[in-house]
C-alpha cells in the first residue's frame, strides 16, 4: 500500500474514532440511595422461629420507622403504639445499595429483656429496601457465641414518604 494511501487511511480512522467518541454514552452516576423519610417495616419469621431461644420476642408487627439525616449526623426512631416516650433511637448508614441501621431497645419495664437491634439490607430500588435484622437481648445465653439471647428475623420495607427539605 503506497504512503499515500496509508495516510489517508489512517486519518479517517483516526477522525472516525474521534467522531464516535463523541456519541458513546458516557456513565452518569446514579442518586444516592438514602433511608432518610418515613418507611413501612413489615418483619416475617426466619424458620418459623417467633421467639429467642430464650423466649424473646419483638413479635412481627409493621413498624412505622423515621430515619432523618442533618448533614453528617443520621439518627433514627421506630415509631411504637406505646405511647410518645417509647421510641427506641438509633443511627445509619448506607453503602451504595447495601444500608445498616442500630437501635436500643426500649426497656420500660425491668422485667423484660432489653437489647439492641442491628438492621442490615438492600435497596431494591429508592423506596424499597429488604434485608435480616438481628437483636441481641440483655440476657445471657452461653448457648450463643455472643453471650446474649439473639434472634434473626427477614424484613422488606415501603418509603412511606421523604423528608421535607
Amino acid at each position: 500500500m503506497p504512503k499515500g494511501t496509508r495516510f489517508i487511511a489512517s486519518s479517517v480512522a483516526a477522525f472516525l474514532i474521534l467522531v464516535a467518541s463523541f456519541f458513546t454514552p458516557k456513565a452518569a452516576m446514579q442518586s444516592e440511595f438514602t433511608l432518610a423519610g418515613e418507611w413501612l417495616m413489615v418483619s416475617s419469621p426466619i424458620d418459623n422461629q417467633l421467639f429467642s431461644r430464650m423466649g424473646n420476642s419483638l413479635g412481627f408487627p409493621d413498624r412505622d420507622m423515621i430515619f432523618e439525616q442533618q448533614g453528617d449526623m443520621r439518627t433514627g426512631r421506630v415509631l411504637r403504639e406505646e405511647g410518645e416516650n417509647v421510641r427506641p433511637l438509633g443511627v445509619w448508614r448506607v453503602s451504595g445499595d447495601k444500608f445498616s441501621a442500630t437501635f436500643q431497645l426500649w426497656c420500660p419495664d425491668s422485667r423484660s429483656a432489653c437489647g439492641t437491634v442491628i438492621m442490615r439490607g438492600e435497596f431494591v430500588h429508592e423506596n424499597k429496601v429488604k434485608g435480616t435484622m438481628t437483636v441481641f437481648f440483655d440476657q445471657e445465653d452461653n448457648f450463643r457465641p455472643t453471650g446474649y439471647d439473639t434472634w434473626v428475623f427477614s424484613y422488606s420495607g415501603n418509603r412511606i414518604a421523604r423528608p421535607a427539605n
